[in-house]
């Protein structure tokens, strides 16, 4: 979270760049931050907000106060209805 915006979870590659798509030399999150943007955090009031059908991203994580991560599958929302909770993998390179 430290690193800001993350554009991907698990890759050794980096951002296209002139020369073509770099590669890091590791595995980890990859973050905008590294291309040089600006991402800080976003601060929403609630779930509902947090939600929002403008939301562009595929997946939302949210951390609970049980100490626990729920994900949320965007790409099935709707104004109708929160999205649907996912089970989220567990183990290496989890896909």
């Amino acid at each position: 979270m430290d690193g800001g915006d993350v554009s991907c979870l698990w890759t050794d590659d980096g951002f296209y760049t002139s020369e073509g798509k770099t590669k890091r030399g590791y595995y980890g999150p990859l973050h905008y931050s590294e291309r040089g943007e600006d991402s800080p955090p976003r601060l929403d009031k609630d779930l509902c907000e947090y939600l929002l059908p403008d939301n562009s991203e595929e997946y939302a994580y949210i951390f609970t106060q049980n100490q626990e991560w729920v994900c949320y599958n965007m790409n099935q929302f709707d104004d109708s209805k929160l999205p649907e909770i996912v089970e989220i993998p567990s183990g290496a390179l989890a896909c």
